[in-house]
């Protein structure tokens, strides 16, 4: 049986996205992501007081948050990426003595830090579940946290997005394999014995401007996917009528920020 949040308009795994994003690095991934990454990069950024703290990003990337988590006064950091071009561009795009970038399997990382961050990294794992485990058991101190934002879809954004994707498979993403919500890290926080806190971020990319920016390219590009068409310019244009009368939640915004946190008391025994 599909798990609600598995996105099953793709045929690919996590190995399979690796040269997915090896294009994408190539091609300038700052163009392909230049309007949904500032709440996001910004949130993780300010996430926590990094002073005096080991930290692992996995997924880092051209190694933008790695840099600014290393500037706040971390006394270690390590990002990680499968993506060979991307380690590339983050080594020559960063100088600084207590950052260090690998281009490694995530898994592949033998030390233990105090927080480990991902950005918009966990819906293109295989199993979420399954690397927050490995994580939490193997690379994390205790006591400690993993930062994780990943996109939301608890917002009109996400609901046009999920009953396309849901009821006819049409491809909104070609590269997330899930689709994670609060209710998805509550229930990982349960079984990893680890409470969760979080926020939402990218108001306006939930239902907003950039919601109208990003689907006049996405659902263009998902119904020539699937070999549909549709009205997209009439559909945009009502939902651009709609933004006055939609008020932010907390829980509405595109990107949220999730702190699962580790006590000593949350090691296995």
């Amino acid at each position: 049986m599909v798990n609600a949040n598995q996105n099953t308009a793709v045929d690919t795994d996590n190995a399979g996205l690796q040269d997915f994003y090896a294009d994408k690095y190539r091609n300038g991934i700052a163009d392909f992501y230049s309007f949904v990454k500032e709440g996001e990069t910004l949130g993780l950024a300010n996430g926590a007081d990094w002073t005096g703290l080991t930290v692992l990003e996995v997924g880092c990337g051209e190694g933008l948050l790695a840099g600014m988590i290393a500037s706040a006064g971390a006394a270690r950091v390590l990002g990680v990426d499968f993506t060979d071009v991307a380690i590339d561009v983050a080594k020559s795009n960063n100088n600084q003595d207590n950052l260090e970038f690998r281009n490694c399997d995530y898994r592949d990382v033998k030390e233990k830090f105090d927080v480990i961050v991902m950005e918009g990294v966990l819906e293109h794992m295989d199993d979420p579940l399954a690397a927050l485990t490995y994580m939490a058991e193997n690379q994390l101190n205790r006591p400690g946290h993993i930062l994780s934002s990943s996109p939301s879809f608890l917002n009109p954004r996400g609901y046009i997005w999920m009953t396309l994707q849901m009821l006819f498979d049409i491809p909104m993403s070609l590269s997330d394999l899930h689709f994670l919500c609060p209710f998805d890290y509550e229930d990982f926080a349960k079984t990893l014995r680890a409470k969760v806190t979080y926020k939402s971020v990218d108001q306006d990319w939930g239902h907003g401007a950039r919601t109208i920016e990003d689907f006049d390219k996405r659902l263009r590009n998902a119904l020539r996917d699937k070999g549909m068409v549709g009205d997209v310019d009439r559909l945009l244009k009502w939902l651009e009528r709609t933004l006055d009368y939609t008020a932010p939640t907390e829980f509405s915004g595109a990107n949220v920020i999730y702190d699962l946190e580790f006590s000593t008391s949350s090691k296995k025994a």
